[in-house]
Formats: structure tokens, C-alpha cells, sequence
């Protein structure tokens, strides 16, 4: 969302270019040359706006930033989730007797390869993101912004695990818990595996870095009033903080495909 990219854009816009849906923001951030776009809401939406940027950019590496809801119950607003894998959880098979069956890795049906739906970041940009948070603490959630009312108000926190994608909000406890204990993740987004499967195709080394917006199990988001407690002045912020981070070991220590 663009409520995200700004936290990012906010280092100072150089030059634009618009090319159909796609608007490039062209910036610089400790030397190191970036091209920001804004993909739009949703797995497609995120494939189409990674296959377009990769073919007319040739990036050395991605990566995506943006807000996510956690998956556990001490995971909250504020908190930022370095992703070490992006988990595509709605790739399951309904079987005969209505039981889901995930499965992550590439397999074959009728000689045709199903690409996987669990996938890997970059571990040297992992590592990175590790050395950039260290001894770094993203900014308080502000109290009136959404803070569970069951919950004393802590410092916010940096995680480093699984990110699960789908355009799907999860809201029911019930259903966070099986998809954590299925698949390991802390969070939930609608984009990062997606961008994840591209980036793999054409070997492209990704990264994606997630501040966390909502926990479900404490406080259900006003979906049906058409998001009325949406925190959208916060989403993007941290996670933008740590990218920056990122990007300033980049300029010392480069990672490319």
C-alpha cells in the first residue's frame, strides 16, 4: 500500500517513472540505488508488479516491506518479523473427506511441475537483516492505536521467522493456531510469497521484512465496518526502519543474484 511505502519514500524521491498500472520511484539510500513500487493489495497483484520490475529493472536483489497480523498471541502491534521463509498457506489440496492437505515442496501432477509454497529468503540477506536489527528497537506502538485492552503495554520487538501469505484475513482463533502449528509462521500478509516464487524463478535473491498491525486473538478487526481501527498512519513504518538498516550494510556488504 502506498500507506506503507511512504515510511520508505520519505529518504527523499529522486526521479519517476510511470509505466502502465506501475509507478517507479527512483532513490538513493547510503549509495545504494533503489527502484520502489507500490505493487497493490493481493498475491496477483504482487507476481504481476515483481515479474514487470524484475524484467525491465534487473534488480540484484528485492525487498519487500510492509504490515502484517500476527499468528501468535504474543506477537503484537509494533513488533517487526524479519521473514526467513514466505509460506503460501492457502496452496492446499480439500481432500475427499474434507481434510486440507498442504504441501510445500515442488511436485509433479500429469508431468507438470507445481512450483513450491514454501520458500527460503536469501540466507546471506537474513543474515543482514539479523546485524541490522541488533541492538536496534522499533519505535513504541502508540497506546491509542490499537494496543490490546487486555494487554500491559510493552517495547516492541524483533522476530525472525516464517511469514505466511494468501488473500485471506485470518480472524478466528482456531485458525491462527492450526496454521502456526502447521506451518511455523508468525505473521500473515497477502503478498511476500508471491513475490517470494517470482523472485525464485529468475534466481533472484529476496528478503521480506513485516511490522505487525493486528493480533486477532486480542482484538478482532473491524472487517464487516469496512476497517474503520485500521492503524494507517503506523503500517510499513518499522518494518521501512529496519529496511533502511538493511540497506546501509548493503552498501558494505553487497548480496546480488
Amino acid at each position: 500500500m502506498e500507506a506503507e511505502l511512504r515510511h520508505l519514500l520519505a529518504a527523499g524521491v529522486e526521479r519517476e517513472e510511470t509505466d502502465g498500472p506501475w509507478h517507479d520511484r527512483f532513490l538513493t539510500i547510503d549509495g545504494v540505488p533503489l527502484v520502489a513500487v507500490c505493487s497493490g493489495m493481493g498475491m496477483v497483484n504482487a507476481a504481476a508488479a515483481t515479474e514487470r520490475l524484475i524484467g525491465v529493472h534487473r534488480p540484484g536483489l528485492i525487498l519487500n516491506f510492509g504490515c502484517a497480523g500476527a499468528h501468535r498471541r504474543d506477537i503484537l502491534p509494533g513488533d517487526v518479523v524479519i521473514g526467513e521463509r514466505s509460506v503460501h498457506h492457502a496452496a492446499v489440496h480439500i481432500l475427499a473427506n474434507g481434510e486440507e492437505l498442504f504441501v510445500g515442496g515442488r511436485y509433479e501432477v500429469g508431468g507438470e511441475t507445481m512450483e513450491a509454497a514454501d520458500l527460503a529468503s536469501d540466507p546471506a540477506l537474513v543474515g543482514l537483516a539479523r546485524d541490522a536489527a541488533a541492538g536496534w528497537a522499533p519505535d513504541a506502538w502508540p497506546a491509542a492505536t490499537g494496543w490490546p485492552t487486555d494487554l500491559v503495554r510493552r517495547a516492541a520487538t524483533v522476530h525472525v521467522g516464517a511469514v505466511a501469505s494468501a488473500d485471506v484475513w485470518t480472524q478466528a482463533p482456531a485458525r491462527l493456531d492450526l496454521l502456526h502449528a502447521r506451518h511455523g509462521t508468525l505473521c500473515e500478509d497477502m503478498e511476500a510469497a508471491a513475490i517470494a516464487q517470482v523472485c525464485v524463478r529468475h534466481g533472484v535473491p529476496f528478503l521480506t521484512i513485516k511490522d505487525i498491525s493486528n493480533n486477532e486473538f486480542h482484538a478482532a478487526s473491524d472487517l464487516a465496518g469496512g476497517f474503520t481501527d485500521f492503524p494507517t498512519a503506523e503500517v510499513g513504518k518499522r518494518a521501512a526502519a529496519l529496511l533502511r538498516r538493511v540497506v546501509a550494510r548493503l552498501a558494505r556488504e553487497p548480496v546480488s543474484g
